[in-house]
């Protein structure tokens, strides 16, 4: 994956800097929560999901980098890191991987509903990279779990 370019958010005028600031806080929460299951997850999964998880986390940590670089190149300031995140108490593989699976769900559907709001140009062409990334990781998920890895043509976030 390519750096976003440091001038990416400077560009754009200060009202919308501001709202993509916003808007890239709430996801970067949803990131670190995620980032923050895999994490939790990874142990109680068997080797060959294990592996294809901690290549997930190391992309979930890749994309908080980018959401932070982009806030900064906004002159916003980051949320801070949260001292634990709710993410249940799962107990085995199957119940790891449909919280993976929801939390996939709910960043892409964060990040759909996002786009049209962002600046136009790589801020939003930086947002949809992390988006089509995550839409990757639930595509496996879902073949892990014994479902049909694309339902459909468009990624929603609907399943």
């Amino acid at each position: 994956k390519g750096q976003v370019p440091k001038h990416a958010a400077k560009t754009a005028p200060a009202p919308v800097r501001r709202r993509d600031v916003q808007i890239l806080n709430a996801a970067l929460y949803l990131e670190r929560r995620t980032v923050a299951a895999y994490t939790a997850g990874i142990p109680l999964l068997p080797h060959s999901q294990a592996k294809a998880a901690k290549q997930f986390l190391n992309e979930e940590l890749q994309h908080t980098g980018e959401l932070l670089g982009l806030i900064k190149a906004a002159k916003g300031v980051a949320i801070p890191r949260a001292a634990s995140y709710d993410i249940g108490n799962p107990r085995n593989a199957d119940e790891v991987l449909a919280l993976l699976h929801e939390l996939e769900i709910t960043q892409i559907q964060r990040y759909v509903k996002a786009l049209p709001d962002l600046s136009p140009g790589p801020v939003r062409a930086a947002v949809s990279t992390i988006m089509a990334n995550d839409a990757q990781h639930l595509s496996i998920l879902r073949l892990q779990q014994g479902e049909n890895p694309v339902p459909s043509a468009f990624v929603t976030g609907g399943g």
